[in-house]
């Protein structure tokens, strides 16, 4: 059953001074403005212009370290798959950079070498993509679909057939994924302390073992460490291991559907499962009748279940599943989720998920009656169910 993952916030700050960098450039082919998007020397994110004059342009700006940055058309806006968009590695240096109106994907990058270990690695992985095409086509065309129905106010036993099919698509992605990722750790194995390294790491944190994780960290270096990037994955770590067996459960107050306000340390002496989830989430609603069997077994043997829901933006989408589902009979609480915050890097102590290093979904956390966290599952497959119902089945009998 596949995941939901979510991407890690806005890169903290590093600290380190302002260094410049020129990006010169030529395109073929007409196109009059091209923007640059970019975290600058004060950690915010930038997004420069420049003017394409006989066929040349200049960028210029300051960086603390190399950045990760967007180089798009400026006539229109851009998506990540757009031929008009394409990755580029800043350095603190002087870089060229050819392009061609009709695709920027080709560009012809110098004077970056954190570029060229990025453009290995994506040369790696580059054929799967490929054999993914035909795929991606097909989940797109279903996404497309879903929101036509939407937009046309279908029923939600129709919308949620639509669902269903674009995840049984998207399911399919999970081989491709799989291979991709191993492109990744092998890249990560041989360039340990690559800036790359520490960029795709971040977006593997969630799906590596908290011990793997840690030990690609420590395989950075000091100096990646300090980066923006080597500081979000050690932020991650700590999270992580918050919301790991063996840490004693954060603790948190909030308000429950019903108007009642929750406390955690409250259910103290009571063992508790939260369960991580969205009304979008399909694998999330897969899950429901599993987790109501195991709460109508041992509800009367002191198992409490708590539905953290990241349907803070539609709480109507919330109450509708809840409804649906029947799962309207533990404690069903929003995440409280503050999207200003999450963008501009903010704290957030209401943001349960924040408190348990929770970037994918479903997720379940299990807790014994002494607070203590003893089960994590994010896989969403079988055999972790299975681990989970065996784990809960001895702390429920005492042992």
């Amino acid at each position: 059953m596949k995941k939901y993952i979510f991407l890690l916030g806005i890169l903290p700050f590093s600290g380190v001074y302002a260094q410049h960098f020129t990006l010169n450039g030529t395109l073929k082919g007409a196109e009059p403005l091209l923007k640059l998007y970019y975290t600058g020397s004060d950690g915010k994110q930038r997004v420069d212009s420049a003017r394409v004059r006989n066929g040349k342009f200049s960028f210029h700006g300051n960086i603390t370290e190399p950045t990760v940055g967007w180089l798009t058309s400026g006539s229109q806006r851009s998506g990540m798959d757009d031929p008009h968009n394409t990755t580029i590695w800043l350095e603190p240096a002087d870089m060229t950079i050819e392009l061609s109106a009709a695709s920027y994907k080709n560009a012809v990058v110098t004077g970056s070498a954190t570029q060229k270990e990025y453009e290995q690695l994506e040369a790696e992985k580059a054929p799967i993509y490929k054999e993914m095409e035909p795929l991606s086509k097909e989940y797109e065309k279903a996404g497309e679909v879903l929101r036509a129905a939407q937009k046309a106010k279908k029923d939600d036993t129709y919308l949620d057939t639509l669902r269903y099919r674009a995840a049984a698509i998207h399911d399919k992605f999970d081989p491709y994924f799989e291979r991709a990722a191993q492109k990744d750790y092998a890249f990560f194995a041989t360039h340990p302390q690559s800036y790359v390294t520490a960029s795709a790491l971040r977006y593997h944190a969630s799906s590596l073992p908290l011990d793997t994780l840690r030990m690609y960290y420590d395989n950075l270096g000091a100096k990646v460490q300090q980066s923006s990037y080597g500081k979000a994955i050690a932020d991650e770590i700590e999270k992580l291991a918050a919301g790991s067996p063996g840490s004693m459960a954060k603790d948190f107050t909030t308000t429950e559907i019903d108007g009642n306000k929750l406390t955690l340390s409250s259910l103290r002496g009571k063992v508790v499962l939260i369960d991580f989830w969205a009304s979008w989430c399909v694998p999330c609603r897969k899950s429901m009748p599993h987790v109501k069997e195991l709460y109508s077994q041992y509800r009367e043997k002191g198992l409490e279940v708590i539905g953290v829901s990241d349907d803070d933006r539609d709480s109507t989408a919330w109450k509708k599943a809840l409804t649906k589902d029947g799962t309207g009979i533990w404690h069903n609480v929003l995440r409280g989720l503050d999207w200003d915050k999450l963008r501009r890097g903010e704290k957030n102590d209401k943001d349960i998920s924040e408190k348990f290093g929770i970037h994918s979904l479903p997720t379940k956390i299990l807790i014994d009656r002494d607070g203590k966290i003893i089960g994590r599952y994010d896989k969403g497959t079988e055999e972790e169910a299975a681990e989970m119902d065996r784990l809960l089945a001895k702390t429920m009998a005492g042992e």
